[in-house]
C-alpha cells in the first residue's frame, strides 16, 4: 500500500512538472483587441502599417480595419508596446489646398498604443477633425489626455493655413500664416510641459522623438528632456529611437568627425566604407524618390560630381524606397554615384535616426579629413555654394 501511494505521488509530481515544461503553456498572450465607434466614419477603413512588417513584397501598402456604420472591431498581435498611427479615410476632414495637395495634421489621424493583452476602446466623432481617443490601458488614457487638449489647437492652426492657401493677395496671406504659427507654438508648448511633468510616460518618450524630427525643440532642450525621462522606458521602440537620435545630435555637430559608416545595405549588398573617401570633400545626400525637392536637386548634384571629379565624392543615402524603385530611378537618369539604403526601426543601418536626419533633403558636407563642415536641411542652394567655395579655394 505504501509503495502504491509513493508511486501515485511520484506520478502526480511528474505530471505537474511535465505540464509546467510543456511547450506553449507559459506563452504570453500577444493578442490585443480594438473596438469602437466614431460617428461620421460611415463605411470606410482605418489604414495602418504594422511595425517591422515588410510591405515591399506585398500587393498592398498597409493593413486596414474595416468600418461599418461607424463601428469597427479588430484583433491583432503585438510582442511589445508600440504606437500605431491609423489613417482615417474621410474626404470631409482632408485639409486640401489649390492644386489637389493637402496639409497633413495629426488631428486627422488616430494614434493608439497596442501591447500584448490590451483591450482598447475608441469612441468619438468626426467633426472637421478626428475628435476620437483611445482608452483601456494606462498609456492610451494618457495619450487621450494630451490629444484632447492639443487636437483642437492643431486643427485650428491648420485650418488657418488652408484658408491662407486660398487667398491670392500675398499681403493678406501673411497674417493668416503668422496666426497659424502662433497657435501651433501653443500646442508645442503644451507638449513640452507634458513631457516635463510625465517623465515615466510612454507618451513623453514618443512625443519627444517626434518633436526632434519636427525641429520643435532645440538640441539642448532635447538632450535635457531625454535625460529627465525614466530609464524604465528603455524597452520601448520610441525610447530606443529617441536614444539613437540623441546620440546622433551629439555625434553630428559641426567640426566633429562624421560618424563611421560601414555597411552592406547597398545595391547588390557590396560593403561600403565611407572612410575610403578620405582625402576628398564629400557630399552626403539624404534623399528619396518620393521626395520632390530631393529629386529636383539631383541634376545639380550630378553636375557637381562631374565638375569636381577627383576632388569631390557624393554619397546618396536613400530612405523610403525599395531597391528596385531606387535603382530604376537612378539608371533612368544616369545618376551613378554610390548609394546606401537606410533601414527602418532599430537597425544599425537606420542612418536617418543614427545621424538625426529631421527632414528631406538633408545634406552633410565633409572636409577631406572626414570632419563635418556643415549640415543643411531643405534646399541645397547654400550647400552647393559652400561646396564650390571650399573646393575652389
Amino acid at each position: 500500500m505504501n509503495f502504491l501511494r509513493s508511486l501515485l505521488s511520484a506520478l502526480i509530481i511528474l505530471t505537474i512538472i511535465a505540464s509546467c515544461d510543456s511547450p506553449g503553456t507559459s506563452e504570453v498572450n500577444t493578442d490585443y483587441t480594438i473596438e469602437g465607434e466614431i460617428k461620421g466614419l460611415g463605411n470606410s477603413v482605418l489604414s495602418f502599417r504594422i511595425p517591422g512588417k515588410n510591405y515591399d513584397t506585398l500587393d498592398y501598402w498597409a493593413d486596414s480595419i474595416v468600418v461599418t456604420n461607424d463601428k469597427f472591431s479588430y484583433t491583432g498581435k503585438a510582442d511589445k508596446k508600440e504606437l500605431i498611427r491609423y489613417f482615417v479615410r474621410n474626404d470631409d476632414i482632408m485639409k486640401t489646398v489649390p492644386g489637389g495637395g493637402y496639409y497633413p495634421t495629426p488631428s486627422n489621424m488616430l494614434f493608439v498604443f497596442v501591447e500584448p493583452g490590451a483591450k482598447i476602446s475608441i469612441y468619438g466623432e468626426i467633426s472637421d477633425f478626428v475628435d476620437a481617443y483611445p482608452s483601456g490601458t494606462k498609456s492610451n488614457d494618457e495619450l487621450a489626455e494630451l490629444h484632447k487638449e492639443i487636437y483642437p489647437i492643431l486643427n485650428e492652426s491648420v485650418n488657418l493655413m488652408v484658408k491662407a492657401a486660398y487667398v491670392e493677395d500675398e499681403a493678406a496671406k501673411k497674417p493668416l500664416f503668422e496666426e497659424s504659427e502662433k497657435i501651433g507654438e501653443g500646442a508645442t508648448a503644451i507638449k513640452k510641459e507634458y513631457i516635463k511633468n510625465h517623465t515615466s510616460s510612454a507618451v513623453s518618450s514618443w512625443y519627444l522623438s517626434d518633436m526632434i524630427v519636427r525641429s520643435q525643440v532645440t538640441e539642448e532642450e532635447a538632450i535635457d528632456a531625454f535625460n529627465s525621462l525614466d530609464k524604465g522606458l528603455n524597452e520601448l521602440p520610441s525610447y530606443q529611437d529617441l536614444e539613437n537620435r540623441i546620440a546622433g545630435i551629439m555625434m553630428t555637430k559641426e567640426g566633429q568627425p562624421f560618424p563611421a559608416l560601414v555597411t552592406s545595405s547597398t545595391p547588390g549588398g557590396v560593403e561600403f566604407d565611407l572612410a575610403s573617401y578620405k582625402g576628398k570633400y564629400v557630399l552626403v545626400d539624404f534623399w528619396g524618390v518620393w521626395c520632390g525637392p530631393c529629386v529636383s536637386e539631383m541634376p545639380q548634384v550630378k553636375e557637381f560630381a562631374e565638375k569636381y571629379k577627383g576632388k569631390l565624392e557624393v554619397l546618396g543615402v536613400n530612405s523610403g524606397d525599395t531597391e528596385k524603385r531606387m535603382m530604376s530611378f537612378l539608371e533612368k537618369n544616369s545618376y551613378d554615384w554610390q548609394q546606401v539604403m537606410s533601414q527602418n526601426g532599430n537597425s544599425p543601418d537606420n542612418f536617418v535616426t543614427k545621424y538625426n536626419v529631421q527632414g528631406f533633403p538633408t545634406k552633410f558636407i565633409l572636409d577631406p579629413e572626414g570632419n563635418i563642415v556643415k549640415k543643411y536641411l531643405g534646399s541645397g542652394e547654400e550647400a552647393f555654394a559652400l561646396l564650390e567655395s571650399l573646393i575652389e579655394d
